[in-house]
């Protein structure tokens, strides 16, 4: 069974090229081209019921409109929605430092680069299946 995904980034040809290389693999992908779209964002509460989370994995651009990535994330974190098991959250920026991406690790965030290297998230993607498969 696939894992399901949430990708944020507001550049819709990411967005894109995402669902289709995920879905290919057969990921169920939602994308968000804004996070305001995402019911969370309104609300500041996890619209996840409490027995079945809405993602496995989350992945997001750091510059969106309405708010960066990384707050994004702790805002999720923070409400309690449980989509995130650890290790399976990661930011995608084409303006990575080696101290943002320190920063990002010990948050247990995954980095990558843009422009994107579809096998590398797929591997990466990969690994997120396997965590989540010891952790049931």
């Amino acid at each position: 069974m696939g894992l399901r995904i949430l990708v944020f980034d507001d550049d819709k040809p990411i967005c894109d090229m995402l669902e289709q290389a995920l879905t290919s693999k057969g990921h169920a992908v939602t994308t968000y081209v804004n996070p305001a779209e995402f019911p969370f964002f309104n609300e500041h509460i996890c619209p996840c019921p409490t027995d079945d989370p809405c993602a496995d994995i989350l992945i997001t651009d750091i510059v969106m409109p309405e708010i960066d990535g990384l707050d994004f994330f702790k805002q999720l974190k923070e409400a309690g929605c449980r989509p995130l098991v650890n290790g399976n959250v990661a930011i995608m920026s084409g303006h990575l430092t080696l101290h943002s991406m320190g920063e990002f690790n010990q948050l247990g965030i995954h980095c990558f680069r843009k422009p994107l290297e579809i096998n590398e998230i797929c591997h990466w993607v990969d690994e997120c299946a396997h965590r989540n498969r010891s952790a049931s």
